[in-house]
């Protein structure tokens, strides 16, 4: 059996090359070649101020891999989380490299193991180490929250980028892609209010994508998309406040209703 120590050590690293790699590709790879600029553009993307969701999620993981290391987190980070966080950190890393050498359809495959992992984390820690203290849930629950959300973004947008109609500009979309634009943006508004729902108010994916929808919306210039997206931007934000709104205005709260994630 491995010792928890180990694991923690690991994810250290694991975190350490997460961050490098992810800020690598936004902040100092050539921009024709980092899906975190507009190398791809689909009407689908989302404005480059979007990625920076990066930097909260890479914020709030730098706090697990130092809350880890707390007794309280044993349980959890062995038994729920255990090597899952180095996958997760691969299959990134894969999927990064896949998209910088323009491997877009290949680049499918990692993102699909990506986000299978990143769920089951995210499913693991919700059902069976649900948040006690606002320690766990800011510092466990929120990143996965908030990691699974983003992931889900980005696996829909390499699907996009993948097999859409590429964006040029002073061309319409067709019928065809404002269809898909529709179903893509009302399948992110459907997963934001399943957070909500499901998991009695967990905010942190819904935000991410609601913040996904107000991004695109600022993006694309074609009338229906952006007010599609604007739409349902506003109806994941209504959900969003929703668990808010009965807490602090009608003074009642679900139990176990989470707030961060």
């Amino acid at each position: 059996m491995t010792p928890p120590l180990v694991i923690k050590i690991v994810n250290v690293f694991a975190f350490v090359f997460l961050l490098g790699y992810n800020s690598y590709a936004g902040l100092f790879e050539e921009p024709d070649k980092s899906p975190y600029h507009d190398t791809h553009p689909t009407y689908f993307t989302p404005a480059c101020f979007v990625y920076g969701v990066w930097g909260l999620i890479h914020a709030l993981l730098l706090g697990f891999v130092i809350y880890q290391f707390f007794p309280a987190a044993n349980e959890v980070v062995f038994d729920g989380i255990h090597w899952h966080f180095l996958s997760i950190n691969v299959w990134n890393a894969v999927w990064l490299f896949a998209y910088e050498k323009n491997h877009t359809i290949l680049a499918i495959i990692p993102i699909l193991f990506l986000a299978g992992q990143v769920s089951y984390v995210y499913f693991t820690i919700k059902e069976r180490y649900p948040a006690q203290t606002w320690g766990e849930t800011l510092w466990i629950h929120a990143p996965f929250s908030l990691f699974h959300g983003w992931v889900f973004v980005l696996t829909i947008l390499s699907l996009f980028v993948a097999f859409s109609q590429e964006k040029v500009d002073d061309e319409s979309p067709t019928i065809l892609t404002k269809i898909l634009v529709f179903f893509g943006l009302l399948i992110l508004e459907l997963t934001a209010v399943s957070y909500i729902e499901r998991f009695k108010g967990d905010i942190a994916g819904a935000v991410v994508i609601a913040w996904t929808l107000y991004g695109i919306a600022a993006e694309q210039d074609d009338t229906f998309i952006r007010w599609t997206a604007i739409a349902f931007g506003v109806i994941t934000s209504f959900h969003i406040l929703k668990p808010t709104f009965k807490k602090f205005v009608l003074g009642r709260r679900e139990e176990g209703a989470p707030l961060l994630g």
